[in-house]
């Protein structure tokens, strides 16, 4: 039995922004099977682009499963389903929001399961605040990448000129993204 762990922020952040190029820029870097010490060096980094772009992150979602192949499974098909779709800009808003997203598959009784587990036992009414994600941020670098099975990093939509806007992520297909307090 494998758990789960997910996290997705939605960043403002408009074509063009330095942030957003940092961002695609880490993870064309890592885009093949990374060494330990590289998946330190790749979850270190976008842990820390990620806390800086808080402020700009009107939505968000997270979960820890501690059965959660399946929930793995759903998770990255749906990011690669949409991937795979071509992307339209909203006409009617500004297309200025990216989503960013870190999975991870993490063997039953290992050090990281273990680690994300005690991280992710908080009360109910601080899981949507941005305090939360900021200490679930830092769980990523502290997670030890030999007890990972499998992880995966997803910036969508990926072209450099494109973007979701807020009406969007706030619409179908989107409604498990929350409000960030």
């Amino acid at each position: 039995m494998d758990a789960f762990f997910g996290i997705q922020l939605a960043v403002k952040s408009p074509p063009g922004d330095p942030w957003r190029s940092q961002l695609r820029e880490l993870v064309r870097r890592h885009q093949r099977d990374l060494r330990i010490a590289d998946q330190r060096v790749l979850y270190g980094s976008l842990a820390n682009l990620l806390h800086d772009a808080l402020p700009k992150a009107p939505l968000g979602y997270w979960d820890f499963v501690a059965d959660g192949a399946g929930e793995y499974a759903d998770w990255v098909k749906g990011l690669e389903d949409d991937s795979l779709e071509t992307w339209a800009p909203d006409r009617g808003a500004p297309n200025d929001h990216v989503l960013a997203t870190a999975v991870f598959l993490l063997p039953e009784g290992g050090d990281s399961a273990l680690l994300v587990g005690e991280r992710c036992d908080l009360q109910e009414s601080t899981w949507m605040q941005r305090a939360t994600f900021a200490h679930l941020l830092e769980t990523l670098t502290m997670l030890r990448f030999r007890s990972v099975r499998s992880d995966a990093v997803y910036v969508t939509p990926g072209g450099p000129t494109l973007a979701f806007s807020l009406r969007e992520l706030q619409g179908e297909g989107y409604e498990y993204l929350l409000p960030i307090a």
